[in-house]
């Protein structure tokens, strides 16, 4: 059954099927140009051309065209969380670069998704509506055509979708709630950090609302960020470091005492880059486990060892809610924790 028809009316008579489907569909001009090259569109049931003139009482139909993608399939876990014909949301593991770059060829989500498409006797191409970081874990939306990306892109633009994320962070955060409002940039192209910049000089307005849902008190130090990434003293490992060598950095300012760590939830007006790591750092309480920005957190052992609580950055994309782009429907995916967050 075609999802796309539309029943010709009496005043539509004046006008080519090509406007009827400008005017009551959202359908992208790129989508329409796609839909003409691949004679996509129906009238009665039989190819039609765009010019075409209609009568009252004809039935319109689209057929979205059939595409594939060609990533290498890899043996990967696919957890899903919903799936239809037009959209696949996984709770994506840590671990796991989303789509393949060229310094992360493969062993990325769109090589799982492959053969979990492959597996499941399916067809599409692999679009992201959004992306998460390497270590961060949660709702991963694919759409299966480019009328769903577009839908969906399009309400995360208009700020019409719910993103909430889950996090541990650095230290007790002290209020019960708060809103950072802060603009993001890339203080060094040639750095991948973000950090607060001016939107003056190239940041963009970011704003991200938290509240904290528990506390959990520890004698704890925070290693400084140029620790974990500058001088590669754990070298992203987040190795293991002695007494004596923990009263050193204390006397350099390179590690920090702190009061335990906090469970908070976020909820995001705005999806840039890094937002929740940039801006819960600039309240002082990164999120734990960030090699990068400095939110490495470790307990002193029984055999006086200091140990890292955590080997990746404990940032969850807990829940979407959404509107399905084709029906309509109000949605909300919910993605239960990795195994690593539950336990902390």
């Amino acid at each position: 059954m075609d999802k796309f028809t539309y029943v010709v009316k009496k005043e539509d008579e004046q006008y080519q099927i090509k406007d009827i489907l400008r005017h009551n569909f959202t359908f992208s001009s790129r989508l329409r140009k796609k839909l003409k090259q691949n004679n996509s569109i129906f009238l009665n049931g039989a190819e039609t051309v765009g010019w075409a003139t209609p009568k009252e009482g004809d039935i319109i139909s689209v057929r979205l065209p059939e595409e594939m993608s060609n990533f290498e399939p890899e043996d990967i876990p696919v957890y899903p969380l919903y799936e239809d014909d037009d959209l696949l949301i996984i709770n994506k593991q840590p671990g796991y670069v989303v789509h393949p770059t060229r310094g992360q060829p493969n062993h990325t989500m769109a090589n799982a998704i492959m053969k979990y498409m492959l597996d499941t006797g399916q067809n599409f191409k692999i679009r992201f509506v959004n992306r998460l970081d390497r270590d961060t874990s949660g709702v991963l939306v694919i759409a299966k055509n480019s009328y769903s990306q577009e839908e969906l892109t399009k309400q995360m633009k208009r700020n019409t979708t719910r993103k909430l994320y889950t996090a541990l962070l650095c230290g007790l955060v002290e209020g019960d709630e708060g809103t950072v409002d802060l603009p993001i940039g890339r203080p060094d192209m040639n750095r991948v950090e973000r950090g607060i910049l001016a939107e003056a000089n190239g940041g963009y307005a970011s704003v991200t609302h938290y509240r904290v849902i528990h506390r959990f008190p520890a004698e704890l130090v925070r290693l400084d960020s140029s620790l974990t990434v500058e001088n590669g003293f754990v070298e992203g490992q987040n190795e293991p470091f002695t007494e004596d060598e923990a009263s050193e950095l204390l006397r350099r300012g390179l590690i920090y005492k702190t009061d335990g760590y906090t469970l908070c939830e976020l909820i995001l007006e705005t999806g840039r880059t890094h937002q929740i790591r940039v801006h819960m750092g600039a309240l002082g309480h990164f999120v734990l486990g960030d090699t990068l920005y400095g939110g490495v957190l470790c307990k002193k052992s029984t055999d006086g060892l200091y140990v890292p609580l955590a080997k990746r950055q404990l940032l969850h994309a807990k829940k979407l809610c959404f509107e399905h782009p084709v029906t309509k429907e109000y949605m909300e995916v919910e993605a239960p924790l990795a195994s690593d967050f539950e336990i902390l």
